[in-house]
Formats: C-alpha cells, sequence, structure tokens
C-alpha cells in the first residue's frame, strides 16, 4: 500500500510541475504569417508572446493574455491570429491564375470542427468568393490516427482569376481555418500572396 501511495503522490507531483501543452494545428507549407513588431504594436506584449510561444494554439488563449497594449481594432486577432503583412513581407508568395498550391498542415490534437481554405482582402478582412477547400467536418476526434483523412493536413488549392484583388503586394492573403466546435477554439494561418 505504501508504495501505491507513494506512486499516486509522485505522479501528481510530476503533472503539476509538467508546462501546460496547448498545441493544436498551424499551416507549415507554404511559410505562413508569425507575429512580429507590428503585431506587438497593434495586440501588445502578452498576447504576441503567448502567440509566439504557441504558433499551434487556439486564438483564444492568446486573447485571454491581452493587457493594456491589446487594441481590440488594430489586432484584429480573428484576422490571420492578429500576424501582420508588415512583419511578413519576405515570405510573400507569387502565383499566378490557375497555379496549384501544396498545403501542408502540422496538427498535434485533433479536434472535430469545421474548417476551410479561401482567399481574403487583407485591408477590408473579407472573404474574395468562395472557399477553395471546405471540410463541413475537420478533424475529427472520434477517428484514430490510421482514419485521419490525410487531406486535413495535406493538400492543394488551385489560385482563382483574382487579378484584379490581389495583384498588389499586401492585398490578399490565403487563409487556412479551423474551428473546433466542442472545445470553442479557432485556429488560423495565413499566406500573403500576389499574383504576378
Amino acid at each position: 500500500m505504501m508504495f501505491s501511495q507513494s506512486l499516486v503522490s509522485l505522479s501528481a507531483a510530476a503533472l503539476l510541475v509538467l508546462p501546460h501543452v496547448s498545441a493544436h494545428g498551424v499551416v507549415t507549407s507554404p511559410a505562413p504569417r508569425t507575429t512580429g513588431s507590428a503585431s506587438e504594436a497593434a495586440c501588445g506584449t502578452a498576447v504576441t508572446k503567448k502567440l509566439a510561444s504557441d504558433k499551434y494554439g487556439p486564438i483564444q488563449d492568446a486573447q485571454d493574455k491581452a493587457d493594456s497594449g491589446y487594441d481590440e481594432a488594430a489586432c484584429s486577432i480573428y484576422f490571420c491570429r492578429g500576424y501582420k503583412y508588415e512583419d511578413n513581407e519576405d515570405k510573400l508568395q507569387t502565383y499566378a491564375v490557375g497555379d496549384v498550391v501544396d498545403f501542408k498542415v502540422d496538427m498535434e490534437a485533433h479536434h472535430t470542427g469545421i474548417a476551410n481554405v479561401s482567399i481574403v482582402d487583407v485591408v477590408t478582412q473579407s472573404l474574395i468568393g468562395d472557399a477553395l477547400k471546405d471540410w463541413p467536418v475537420y478533424a475529427n476526434d472520434s477517428l484514430g490516427p490510421a482514419n485521419w483523412p490525410a487531406d486535413e493536413t495535406s493538400f492543394s488549392v488551385t489560385i482563382p482569376d483574382v487579378t484584379s484583388q490581389c495583384s498588389e503586394a499586401g492585398a490578399c492573403a490565403i487563409q487556412w481555418w479551423w474551428y473546433g466546435t466542442g472545445n470553442d477554439q479557432t485556429y488560423e494561418s495565413c499566406v500573403d500572396f500576389v499574383i504576378g
């Protein structure tokens, strides 16, 4: 009995010192936006630190850290995670109408929800046209790894004719958006691009 109590106590102590990990999902290719000084100026230091420390994490976790430096309108945390084009100009992709763009998503935890990939207008923060890819059920947590659909983490989209909206750098991005309906968590990655 003494061994069992000691083992339980040791296990409980270990759980107390383990770091909390809230990693879930992020686009890894093409190179997505990340945080930087423009994001920090809009979102504040605490939110920026949280976003930088867990690029996979839900937006809600970062928003919960908002301090006096957080400007909700300027941050627009639910648009590209509050990440700004100005911090990511070096990641700008150039595509032509009809190009097929391969995406890779690193998903570290499954939370059943819905997802889509869309082209967004960076200035108006609105969708341009229909979704390029849509999942009415995404990251179904009732499935085991052997049954996870491959196209949730490795897929392609075709660039439509958005020449009139996306011919200037900083005007458009491709946004991967996932909302976990069961846990009320939102995940986003944005890839800036220009039609060239």
